[in-house]
């Protein structure tokens, strides 16, 4: 899977969930998109507010305790390692291409 595509989908995946205070947060897909945000921060910290704001959907009316809990899931440590070591041996020049994307989504 070509690294933008998979990008612009955890970024897609975390825009197509609406989740409220009585439903849990999907541990993958938190994992992966936090994943996506520090990695994209880490090559433009300029942007590094622009890529959190990919997270307000999936943590939307989620206390701060629910959020650290399911930081600590092995399904949330999965999403988010199989993304950061997919964007760490990518080619810089697709990761930049990625986060651009991942911006360009959230429009």
């Amino acid at each position: 899977m070509k690294l933008s595509l998979l990008v612009s989908w955890c970024a897609a995946a975390g825009f197509s969930l609406t989740v409220t205070a009585a439903q849990a947060v999907d541990g993958i897909t938190l994992g992966q998109m936090e994943a996506v945000v520090a990695h994209c921060s880490q090559i433009k910290p300029a942007d590094s507010a622009r890529y959190r704001e990919l997270l307000a959907p999936l943590t939307v009316d989620v206390s701060a305790e629910d959020l650290a809990a399911v930081r600590k899931t092995k399904e949330y440590q999965r999403g988010y390692e199989s993304i950061a070591g997919q964007l760490a041996v990518a080619k810089k020049e697709e990761v930049i291409e990625a986060c651009a994307g991942a911006l360009e989504s959230n429009n």
